[in-house]
């Protein structure tokens, strides 16, 4: 009955929270893009459309943070009001409400898990568009770094830099290759040309599913004619675009991690929001909690993408804000159970 409870204040509040957490951070997306509206006197109703392709990104961000939210709020009325006293007193154990907000948790972490992998990709991907055609107009021609093609049937290509056709000359050239094909073998190059219907590869080696090492001086890869890439971030990617590209790739193993973090990340808030809220005895810590994880988590987060970016930890550095807050949950759950 107490936890139904729990539940049933938590969701009273939860609405509250989100909303909070997506003024905030729409706010503040605004004033860090006025300038540029200012300067390119956009319309409102660009404005407006920029905010609306936004909204699935601000959601992942409002959705667990508005559940530490409601959490911490409904603890804190309950010990205002010695309700949570009361409780401990008729002897019902802190522990008992751990579970109940640990499945409205992974309730909540599936819809992010849903978002992240489908919905805020596709408006990502229109939200980089606008912005862009507000800033510069229309994409730059030039070098073009970082491009990954899906081809039909054909794996994953990833360019590195490809350099646009010297004048007079036929072909692109490329930077970088790596190629999956469709059975697992992996294409490596350092250099390679693009040409109508094929990429070749000069001085590559192929690895084939087996872990067998081929080595040739020249190899072409059939490649559909008319195929552009698209010049969109690792975030306008869906969950299996992305883990296609992850595989020839490497700096896609990241944001890919972090995709299943920030599913799993709303359990381990919620978690440790809980067991704080539970080991509490005056209502006004409740607001400063609030803070204090919020904050110490975004610090893990940020801290985590600044591993990756100089390439320590790999993908695994997307799990340490989890690592951490996981590990104060277990022995906060532990020392309630006590």
């Amino acid at each position: 009955m107490l936890p139904r409870y729990l539940l049933r204040e938590t969701l009273s509040l939860y609405l509250l929270g989100v909303l909070l957490f997506v003024g905030l951070i729409t706010f503040d997306l605004l004033s860090s893009l006025s300038g540029a509206f200012l300067r390119a006197r956009t319309p409102v109703s660009e404005i407006a459309t920029l905010v609306a392709y936004r909204v699935p990104h601000t959601l992942g961000i409002a959705l667990p943070l508005g559940l530490v939210f409601a959490l911490l709020v409904a603890l804190a009325r309950w010990i205002r009001q010695s309700e949570l006293k009361a409780a401990y007193a008729a002897g019902v154990p802190p522990i008992r409400f751990i579970a109940p907000v640990l499945l409205l948790s992974a309730l909540v972490g599936g819809v992010v898990f849903l978002n992240e992998g489908w919905i805020k990709p596709i408006a990502q991907e229109r939200f980089e568009a606008l912005q862009y055609k507000i800033y510069y107009g229309s994409e730059p021609s030039g070098v073009l770094t970082d491009r990954t093609y899906a081809p039909q049937g054909l794996g994953v290509y990833y360019a590195q830099r490809i350099y646009p056709n010297p004048q007079g000359q036929e072909g692109s050239r490329l930077e970088g290759l790596r190629v999956v094909e469709p059975d697992g073998s992996i294409w490596s190059a350092e250099l390679g040309s693009w040409v109508n219907g094929a990429w070749r590869l000069e001085n590559a080696y192929r690895v084939d599913p087996s872990g067998r090492i081929h080595l040739e001086s020249s190899h072409p890869l059939p490649f559909p004619v008319g195929v552009q890439p698209k010049g969109v971030s690792y975030e306008a990617m869906r969950l299996p675009e992305l883990s296609a590209v992850a595989r020839a790739d490497p700096a896609a193993a990241f944001p890919l991690a972090r995709r299943y973090a920030n599913a799993v990340g709303t359990v381990v808030l919620a978690w440790l929001a809980a067991v704080i809220g539970l080991s509490l005895r005056e209502a006004a810590w409740a607001f400063i909690a609030v803070v204090g994880l919020i904050f110490g988590y975004w610090t893990l987060f940020t801290f985590s993408a600044q591993l990756a970016r100089f390439d320590l930890w790999s993908a695994y550095g997307a799990w340490l804000p989890n690592l951490v807050y996981g590990g104060l949950a277990l022995l906060g759950t532990w020392r309630l159970a006590r």
